[in-house]
């Protein structure tokens, strides 16, 4: 407990899954949190929902991939809170297919949302940081920037450009004492997921078969992520920066 406590701490895709649940853990360990996500149902209630027991937390209506909006979330969080001390790039969207499969609309969406998202979060963030003496960014990435997934070229390719982002940006900012570390997830039992079993012809095959292409025979949790983060953005992790962690099941071992 308290291991971020008096930080600041902005999560986009704060109002769901993995986002929502390093909303959650921030708050626990003591810090004051802004959800950033579009405005929808998820959003409503969430600052109720993030402070039920207790805490701070707000949201901030974002879309990722605008530059102007990014300038104006940064200035209602500074307004409300003065300062900015970790930001997690949580948003993102999934697209699959193979290259002869995929529009060029949806191949660009994806990148923009999943690669220009996190490079506009860290243009607006780290100034910020560098003019308060330092801060912490954790982007997350995932297994399929690492290891080539079949049928999903799109989303590949944008969660590989967010482990560059993340090193490039580590070494650039390293003497400002900014930390920049990305999180490799694994799949984790969210809504996504539950959308594909809920639309799958077998529900328990479906199931099966995402839970058993893994060393550790199942799908992880939105807060074994979560947990990650906490570590991360925490003093514990002080001399870590550009580091690439997987919490993944094993995923990427073989």
């Amino acid at each position: 407990m308290d291991r971020l406590k008096g930080k600041v701490c902005v999560v986009t895709g704060g109002t769901s899954g993995i986002g929502k649940a390093i909303c959650r853990e921030f708050i626990k360990e003591g810090a004051s949190v802004a959800a950033l996500a579009l405005p929808d149902a998820l959003s409503e209630g969430i600052e109720k929902e993030l402070t039920a027991e207790g805490g701070t937390a707000v949201f901030v209506p974002l879309d990722v991939t605008s530059e102007e909006q990014w300038l104006e979330a940064k200035e209602k969080i500074l307004k409300r809170f003065g300062r900015i001390d970790v930001l997690v790039n949580v948003a993102g969207i999934f697209v699959g297919g193979t290259a002869t499969e995929s529009s060029f609309a949806a191949y660009r969406k994806v990148m923009a949302v999943n690669t220009d998202g996190i490079f506009l979060g860290m243009k607006t963030c780290i100034p910020v940081m560098e003019e308060q003496g330092g801060g912490n960014i954790i982007n997350i990435a995932s297994e399929a920037g690492i290891a080539a997934i079949p049928n999903q070229i799109a989303y590949n390719t944008s969660k590989a450009a967010v482990i560059m982002l993340t090193k490039s940006a580590a070494v650039d900012y390293a003497l400002k004492n900014v930390r920049v570390n990305c999180i490799c997830p694994g799949r984790v039992y969210t809504e996504l997921v539950q959308k594909i079993l809920d639309n799958a012809q077998d529900y328990d095959a479906e199931f099966k078969k995402l839970s058993e292409d893994r060393p550790v025979k199942h799908m992880g949790r939105p807060e074994d992520i979560a947990h990650g983060a906490v570590y991360l953005a925490s003093e514990e992790a002080a001399y870590a920066t550009g580091t690439v962690l997987s919490i993944d099941g094993g995923y990427v071992c073989p």
